[in-house]
């Protein structure tokens, strides 16, 4: 059995009070101990040599980033996947603090989402940052809103089509977005509950009560809130209008761009820690610099790290990374390092329904741990005690 002492100058958890001088006991890649590092536990494992010891007594230790929402980065987009090149993104997350995400995808053609989630479902678990499952953007969306998504393949919602997409994907289609306005919702919301399928709400013109019906049929929060939805409008309230009233899990890109920082601000004070949701909806230009990158068979550019389709002048996702959000949403909103965990880690565990085995550093959990130093810039990611930063796997 491997045992594992992870000493820190701070401990957050994630539930607790930021634990000062803390340490981690792991065994066999979970949490079996955590309190003061001065404890007789921790004084006599660190005298075992058998004992692997971690020294971060002058960094903090966090849970694991999950980035829920991302298409891909360093060159990979996830709707052309191989599994070396999901890992090849995997080991990307991994250095900005991320130990979990979900695959996004983008609106296809019906055979060819069916080939993607086929590909997607076969592929053995990644090893830098743990793969969760698919989230499948569309293709139930409003064509007004449709973004970047292709507007030939939109389509009302359809149980069956879920069905086939459900045995296709053997459980790992974990997410979808969808526009609640479309005829056949309410049924299809509640079929996608019952299957345990996380429902998001975006890429729609729903009005306010359209939505909070949504909300009231099962759907757990909103896909990269104020983008590509109705807006907030003081005679025709839209689907903003309901996220900010209501108790709806919110995803906020908090790149700068995406949302201007005072209306992160804004949300934040609003909304509250405990709701929102950073996430990079990264594409595949992340860390690729500034050039031309394909995103969803559409030639966009990467300039300044801001991701746009030329022709549109249209968003085409970010190039930032969970460390970025991370290290933003305290920057924009004045918030504690407490509550960017809660943001990055915990809520979003929760709305995934993964928080039984990670999102917080408790008793029995999954060792997902990040190392940051006192600017908040990842030392090293841990996925279930073992480094994913520096050793090789």
């Amino acid at each position: 059995m491997i045992v594992s002492v992870f000493l820190a100058k701070q401990v957050i958890s994630g539930v607790d009070a930021i634990l000062v001088d803390g340490a981690l006991v792991v065994e066999e890649g979970r949490i079996q101990w955590i309190g003061p590092a001065s404890d007789e536990k921790v004084v006599s494992l660190l005298q075992d040599e058998n004992v692997r010891v971690y020294d971060y007594r002058e960094h903090t230790i966090v849970p694991g980033f999950i980035d829920m929402h991302t298409h891909g980065g360093v060159g990979v987009d996830f709707i052309e996947p191989t599994y070396e090149r999901v890992e090849q993104v995997a080991k990307c997350l991994a250095t900005e603090g991320v130990t979990s995400f979900c695959t996004s995808t983008m609106v296809l053609r019906p055979d060819l989402e069916k080939e993607l989630l086929t590909k997607l479902s076969s592929y053995p678990p990644t090893k830098h940052s743990r793969n969760l499952g698919i989230h499948l953007e569309g293709p139930h969306m409003n064509e007004k809103y449709h973004a970047m998504m292709d507007l030939r393949y939109l389509r009302n919602p359809d149980i069956n089509e879920m069905k086939d997409n459900l045995e296709i994907t053997k459980g790992r289609l974990k997410m979808i977005t969808m526009a609640p306005e479309l005829e056949g919702a309410k049924e299809f919301i509640e079929f996608c509950k019952d299957s345990g399928v996380v429902v998001m709400l975006g890429h729609s013109n729903a009005t306010t009560v359209e939505t909070l019906n949504a909300l009231s049929w099962g759907a757990d929060g909103f896909t990269h809130l104020y983008n590509a939805m109705s807006p907030h409008v003081h005679r025709n309230p839209g689907m903003v209008t309901a996220a900010l009233m209501s108790d709806g899990y919110c995803e906020l890109v908090v790149d700068g761009y995406h949302i201007d920082p005072n209306v992160v601000k804004l949300t934040y004070d609003v909304v509250g820690s405990d709701r929102l949701m950073v996430i990079t909806d990264s594409m595949p230009g992340k860390k690729m610099g500034d050039g031309r990158i394909v995103f969803g068979g559409i030639e966009c550019v990467v300039r300044d790290n801001k991701a746009y389709e030329p022709k549109s002048n249209r968003i085409a996702g970010s190039t930032i990374g969970m460390d970025d959000a991370f290290r933003n949403i305290m920057s924009y909103t004045g918030c504690s390092v407490v509550e960017a965990v809660k943001m990055s880690s915990v809520n979003i565990a929760k709305c995934l329904q993964v928080d039984h085995e990670t999102g917080s550093l408790e008793l029995g959990k999954f060792a997902d741990i990040v190392v940051l130093d006192d600017q908040y810039q990842v030392v090293d990611t841990f996925l279930e005690g073992t480094c994913t930063t520096r050793e090789s796997l």
